[in-house]
């Protein structure tokens, strides 16, 4: 994918033309723009995403492990791990996958959180949950940082699966306000 190899910010509609093999008018003719077309082969599947929906119906005391699970499908997943690696390493760099990676990915797990969950701790619980996901992703599948690398799926998500729900539906800490920014 174009997009992995050289940033989102720096493809042409040429340059994926010529890789498809197809006159560069296609492109904007199908996709409109090119951010059409990133969002296009940014959209997960059905498969990628159908574990994160059957959150929702679950228990609330069973979602951060099932959130774990679905996180550890997503970076398993050919398709899934193709896409989050690229995010992983270029999100620094590439204003485009930061920005689209940081607008959608929250919105998976938003349906873990209770019903009910205030709204002035919707984004730290987030934040949280995604930071937890995050760590999980890069030591496992980035990093492979042993023992966790090799830990069976389940063992991971026995580990993690708490300290998700924990952020999910625990009590915080008494933390000054914090403003939704993204980091520098």
């Amino acid at each position: 994918m174009l997009f992995i190899e050289s940033g989102a910010d720096r493809v042409s509609a040429r340059r994926i033309a010529a890789a498809a093999g197809v006159d560069p008018s296609l492109v904007r003719y199908y996709f409109g723009s090119l951010e059409a077309l990133l969002e296009e082969a940014l959209r997960p599947s059905d498969d990628l995403i159908a574990p994160y929906v059957r959150i929702r119906e679950l228990p609330v005391e069973e979602r951060g492990a099932a959130l774990v699970d679905a996180a550890l499908h997503t970076w398993e997943h050919p398709v899934g791990s193709t896409i989050m690696r690229w995010v992983t390493v270029t999100s620094d760099h590439d204003s485009t996958a930061y920005k689209r990676f940081s607008e959608a990915a929250p919105q998976h797990w938003m349906g873990a959180l209770p019903e009910g969950t205030p709204a002035d701790e919707v984004d730290i619980r987030n934040s949280l949950v995604g930071a937890a996901l995050g760590g999980i992703a890069i030591t496992r599948y980035i990093w492979r940082m042993e023992p966790i690398a090799s830990m069976s799926r389940e063992t991971v998500v026995a580990l993690h699966g708490p300290v998700v729900q924990g952020f999910l539906t625990g009590p915080l800490p008494d933390v000054p306000a914090v403003a939704s920014a993204p980091a520098a």
